[in-house]
């Protein structure tokens, strides 16, 4: 299998809670792929009710960093 270079991928991610003001774009190195991957190119993605209740801290979903990948 040819192994492609790994492309960095934008992400909205947030190191701290906090209003809409901890949010910032990232950029990321993309996950390797394995054999039975697939990759799909997202083109618009947003944050839901749940990020933002966990970017106040009223929700524990994941540990910081936390990223929504764009």
């Amino acid at each position: 299998m040819h192994k492609s270079p790994r492309k960095l991928i934008r992400t909205v991610r947030f190191h701290g809670l906090g209003g809409p003001e901890v949010l910032t774009i990232d950029s990321l190195a993309s996950p390797s792929l394995q054999a039975t991957d697939v990759r799909i190119a997202v083109k618009v993605v947003r944050l839901n009710r749940a990020d933002a209740m966990f970017r106040r801290g009223h929700y524990r979903k994941g540990r910081l960093p936390f990223a929504n990948r764009l």
